[in-house]
């Protein structure tokens, strides 16, 4: 039986009969059978879905069948157990975990002033999870903050956000919202986030969305011109006020940045320059996913299809520019790729040297991507 996830996996015809199958059984010529009397189907959804519950509720019903619905929050497996898999089976000895989303939500207890006013706190974890966390292995804990992209923050304090002059409201971008870099409303804000994250028990803070809109708007309106010294100085001096903040608290200081910014000797139009930025962190992430990469990047007409060569000849280009390997921990693929090209990422950032950090955003990983790290 084939699993029905990509049609390419199927010919004209069976996709045919599919079709005429399910026009069938719209129409009732097809009469209900009780195949599942007597059985149970249990659903456990990843990620919530009305549409397809209820579509697999009704035709287990009509099958004779019962459902069981479970809930991921109350149940005992999932994620944690593979992760724990993982760093009880291999070299891997660092988390990063959110602190604050992409949403604008707080995922810890806080009584900070913004926080209290957005109402934005989902709190997921306190200080002695983490401690938990820490009874599994000596690990190093990254807590993940998003910083200048913030849909909460923008739609209640409008004056401190990206403007649209065109549409007289905050900017907007393909559902994103950024925040001017430049204002000491925000700042203050990230920045108290980052010490009280801090102080929870994590090791180092990593910026995200340390960054202007990707985005050549005209109609982008900003408190300080939008020129490359600008932009530039912005993040760089904000960058530099959270290390200095962070390293009294006993963390360090990282940021996520664009892949390109090894190649591109400018800002991107973003702010991030690899010149000035590696100055004001410890480290820097660049995200040098293949499958992100334009075709004919690095002279491959599919860089996904070459990992270990364009995440070399990313990094490679950061080197060649003067950058300490020691302060380069890439971001690699851990989506859309197989067990071998995942392998192949970690194997290009290991041969040149450095530590690398792996991502998903479902957080799924498998452990037979990661055990020639112990061999």
């Amino acid at each position: 039986m084939k699993h029905f996830i990509d049609i390419n996996n199927f010919s004209k015809i069976e996709l045919r009969k599919i079709l005429n199958q399910a026009n069938k059984i719209k129409k009732n010529q097809i009469k209900s059978s009780l195949l599942l009397k007597n059985k149970s189907l249990g659903m456990l959804f990843e990620k919530q879905s009305t549409r397809t519950r209820i579509s697999f509720s009704i035709g287990m019903q009509k099958l004779g069948g019962n459902v069981i619905e479970l809930d991921s929050n109350q149940i005992g497996f999932g994620k944690r157990e593979s992760i724990e898999e993982i760093l009880n089976n291999t070299d891997v000895n660092t988390l990063v975990i959110d602190v604050k989303t992409d949403n604008g939500h707080i995922l810890f207890d806080t009584d900070i002033d913004e926080v209290l006013y957005l109402n934005n706190e989902r709190v997921k974890f306190t200080k002695n999870d983490l401690q938990d966390l820490r009874e599994i292995k000596d690990l190093y804990l990254v807590g993940r903050l998003v910083v200048f992209q913030d849909p909460l923050f923008a739609k209640v304090f409008p004056d401190e956000a990206v403007f649209d002059s065109r549409l007289n409201k905050p900017y907007s971008q393909n559902g994103q919202f950024f925040l001017d870099p430049s204002s000491e409303k925000v700042r203050n804000y990230i920045i108290n986030i980052a010490v009280e994250s801090c102080r929870l028990g994590f090791d180092e803070i990593q910026y995200d969305y340390i960054r202007y809109p990707d985005s050549s708007s005209k109609f982008m309106q900003f408190d300080t011109k939008n020129d490359f010294e600008n932009r530039v100085d912005n993040i760089n001096s904000f960058l530099s006020k959270s290390r200095q903040l962070l390293h009294n608290e006993g963390c360090l200081l990282s940021a996520d940045t664009f892949g390109y910014i090894l190649t591109n000797k400018q800002d991107g139009g973003i702010g991030q320059n690899l010149e000035t930025i590696v100055q004001n962190v410890d480290f820097i992430s660049p995200m040098v996913y293949p499958s992100h990469y334009t075709n004919g990047s690095f002279g491959y007409q599919n860089p996904n299809n070459h990992p270990y060569e364009v995440i070399t000849a990313a990094l490679t280009d950061a080197l060649d520019r003067g950058v300490d390997k020691n302060k380069i921990r890439p971001f690699l693929q851990g989506f859309w790729d197989s067990n071998e090209d995942i392998r192949n990422n970690i194997k290009a950032a290991s041969d040149l040297g450095m530590d690398w950090l792996i991502w998903n955003i479902l957080s799924v990983y498998e452990l037979d991507s990661f055990t020639k790290l112990s061999q």
